[in-house]
């Protein structure tokens, strides 16, 4: 790689609105976000994994008509 053209990586602390604090790596002074995992409404935590919502049955509709195809 050639010296020198590469911007510098630096830690920063990244404000989101909700007040909550993360510190991740970028090339930029500081950072400001309008939602992240501890304030997104569909976020669950922990498991990392999303909340499923299902409103028109779709899930299950899929479930009957592929049941015992292996999916």
């Amino acid at each position: 790689m050639k010296p020198e053209i590469h911007p510098e990586m630096r830690l920063v602390t990244v404000k989101c609105a909700c007040g909550a604090e993360h510190k991740f790596y970028t090339t930029r002074q500081s950072v400001r976000i309008d939602v992240c995992s501890n304030c997104h409404p569909l976020y669950k935590g922990a498991t990392g994994a999303s909340l499923v919502i299902d409103s028109e049955g779709r899930i299950e509709k899929f479930r009957r008509k592929y049941q015992g195809k292996g999916y």
